[in-house]
């Protein structure tokens, strides 16, 4: 009888061992398949991006020139959210740029980021699952959804410099990067040029005519197989007309891009 109890015991105590080695182990392999993945498979500790370059670019471009109302502010919010949760892939590099009265001081992004990845779609016997979900949330998400009260604004501006504005995307965005792979433009705008050379509100002539004056061939904007989706805000829906569309339609065709898809912000 104690025979038997002592090799029970010994028995519990093997399992035991066995156990807590087989945690250890799993946890090893686990800490070295994150530090493969993030570290030595290449990603840059500034940008998340993968070493060899990121798969896609999207540039998100919001102009802030006339405030929002509060249903658009919440319809913002929740494109921002859908955007950085579900639109951006591992691997995929987001620029963030913001129109305001003053190119110059949107000229460069307010933030550049590559999608590191999650835990979703991953195991816990080959990859750290905390460590992968806490670097999505610190340093992707949290510092992108940041930028809501900087790209929204309070009071209204003179200018609104929508073509300036395309020019820079295109220099400091796209071709910055120079991404082998699908590129993206995310316009949230009335998408009302207006400056002291050419305003929209003064009336919405056909863009062929505009492109030969002076003003018009300045510019031009190279985005090669861009894909533009615009987020249309209806600050001025007896201006933001069908005439408007074939407006930029004409001017994106002739920049090498191309609308894709044209959605109103709800209010």
């Amino acid at each position: 009888m104690r025979k038997s109890r002592a090799a029970k015991s010994r028995f519990a105590k093997n399992v035991a061992v066995g156990v807590a080695a087989l945690f250890v182990f799993v946890s090893a392999l686990a800490g070295a398949t994150y530090y493969f993945f993030t570290r030595a498979s290449g990603l840059d500790r500034e940008t998340l991006c993968p070493t060899d370059g990121a798969y896609a670019h999207i540039v998100l471009l919001v102009d802030k020139t006339d405030p929002l109302n509060f249903s658009q502010k919440q319809a913002f919010l929740r494109l921002l959210e859908e955007l950085v949760d579900h639109r951006i892939a591992p691997g995929q590099l987001i620029s963030v740029f913001v129109l305001g009265e003053d190119i110059r001081q949107g000229a460069q992004p307010l933030v550049e980021l590559c999608n590191p990845g999650s835990a979703e779609g991953k195991s816990a016997l080959t990859a750290n699952l905390r460590k992968l979900n806490a670097q999505f949330r610190a340093r992707f998400r949290e510092p992108l959804l940041k930028q809501a009260d900087a790209l929204i604004s309070t009071t209204p501006a003179k200018n609104s410099p929508l073509l300036e504005m395309f020019q820079l995307v295109s220099v400091n965005g796209f071709r910055k990067h120079a991404v082998n792979g699908t590129r993206r433009l995310i316009v949230v705008s009335d998408m009302l040029h207006k400056t002291s050379q050419y305003s929209m509100y003064q009336g919405i002539g056909e863009f062929d005519a505009f492109a030969q004056t002076d003003y018009g061939r300045k510019m031009r904007a190279e985005l090669p197989d861009v894909e533009v989706e615009i987020h249309q805000i209806l600050h001025y829906p007896k201006l933001q007309t069908r005439k408007q569309l074939e407006f930029w339609n004409a001017y994106f065709a002739k920049s090498g891009a191309r609308i894709v898809a044209v959605r109103p912000l709800e209010g």
